[in-house]
């Protein structure tokens, strides 16, 4: 459906026609002073035609998030990658639910569409699955269908990980301090930014994206903070928001990562003063050869440190940030100070990812409470 706007006769006043797929005029109006009460018109009468013309009970489930996709997402500044994934959500609601009208889909139909899916793919992706499919719901009813939402109460149960959760960091205290002391040692030894940036993703519990994004504006020396607000991504060389609201936040940082990150301020202006080239952005880790280097590189280098170090790890960018927040927990910092720190809602995250982790810190405290509460009575 689409719509053109002309201003004709002697008077100069404007009309409107809507067109449908084909091509054929099935609405128009004219005699209207100014454009802006020509597209009034032209636009409610093309949600009512579209009311008309998807929302009827035959109208599925995929047309109404084929409508949603068009106007929520592609015009969006969400990266290609997360694009891509709303695409293929897109192919999964069309390949499961089909031609059933939306209006036939029950509650029990869905759940048992959620079991399956849920035993193919993670939970984690399954609930982002169900929050589009909620959003799709909603704004069909907004726009006036009668169809209920049957993603109201939906249980998720399946895996939470591939891996174990002892296989997404560092297995001990001892292996996690001495990475950190291996890495400052690669650094005086290399000109790469690598050992850099996984020292800062293992000492802050920042995110891939969200350490690539990192700009010398964003570090405060002075009072020892990092704060991000946005994420880079590497398949388009771009900054795009953070991932909602609770990741922007401000990390204390340590005495160490401050050293480093002055070694490599100092070698960066050096390098690329030499160089003539320009750091636009201030990017932290911007290399001159390659820019900011991909989560591939980083997660190579991780583990061939590993290996010469002998450790038997496979980890990736991201096992810097659960190694941080197991770290944290191990000594014993408090479970909401750390869910901020990794900019989570709330602890719920934390729960399924360091549940293992947790259940130890719990003996713990149970045996603290026992001896705390021995009161012993005065004679």
């Amino acid at each position: 459906m689409s719509v053109s706007y002309r201003k004709r006769g002697k008077k100069q006043l404007w009309d409107y026609r809507v067109f449908d797929k084909n091509g054929l005029v099935i609405a128009s109006g004219s005699g209207f002073k100014t454009k802006k009460e020509a597209i009034y018109e032209a636009v409610e009468i093309e949600r009512k035609l579209f009311l008309t013309n998807v929302f009827t009970p035959k109208a599925t489930l995929y047309e109404l998030w084929a409508r949603w996709h068009e106007l929520i997402i592609v015009p969006s500044k969400l990266s290609k990658s997360s694009k891509d994934k709303h695409l293929q959500r897109g192919k999964v609601i069309k390949e499961y639910f089909g031609n059933v009208p939306v209006t036939k889909i029950t509650h029990s139909q869905y759940q048992e569409f959620i079991n399956s899916y849920c035993s193919r793919v993670l939970v984690d992706q399954v609930r982002r699955f169900n929050k589009v499919v909620k959003a799709v719901l909603l704004m069909a009813q907004r726009d006036g269908a009668l169809i209920s939402d049957f993603t109201e109460a939906i249980i998720f149960e399946g895996d939470t990980s591939r891996k174990l959760p002892t296989d997404k960091h560092l297995k001990s205290i001892e292996h996690y301090e001495s990475l950190l002391v291996e890495l400052k040692l690669r650094i005086e030894e290399t000109d790469s930014v690598i050992p850099f940036l996984i020292y800062l993703y293992f000492t802050t519990g920042f995110r891939p994206g969200e350490g690539a994004a990192v700009c010398w504006s964003d570090i405060d020396f002075e009072k020892m903070l990092i704060q991000t607000n946005r994420r880079f991504s590497g398949d388009t060389n771009q900054f795009y928001p953070s991932k909602n609201k609770w990741s922007e936040r401000v990390i204390p940082m340590s005495t160490e990562l401050a050293y480093v990150l002055k070694i490599l301020q100092h070698r960066q202006e050096k390098i690329l003063s030499e160089k003539g080239i320009e750091n636009l952005e201030g990017l932290v880790f911007y290399d001159w050869r390659y820019g900011v280097p991909s989560s591939t590189a980083i997660s190579k280098y991780l583990n061939k440190v590993l290996k010469e170090m002998g450790y038997d790890y496979k980890l990736s960018a991201y096992s810097g940030r659960h190694s941080y927040g197991s770290y944290l927990l191990a000594k014993k910092v408090d479970i909401w100070v750390v869910a901020k720190i990794l900019g989570h809602k709330d602890i719920q995250q934390l729960i399924e990812t360091y549940g293992h982790l947790l259940q130890e810190i719990e003996k713990e405290g149970f045996q603290e409470i026992r001896e705390l509460l021995v009161v012993n009575r005065k004679v």
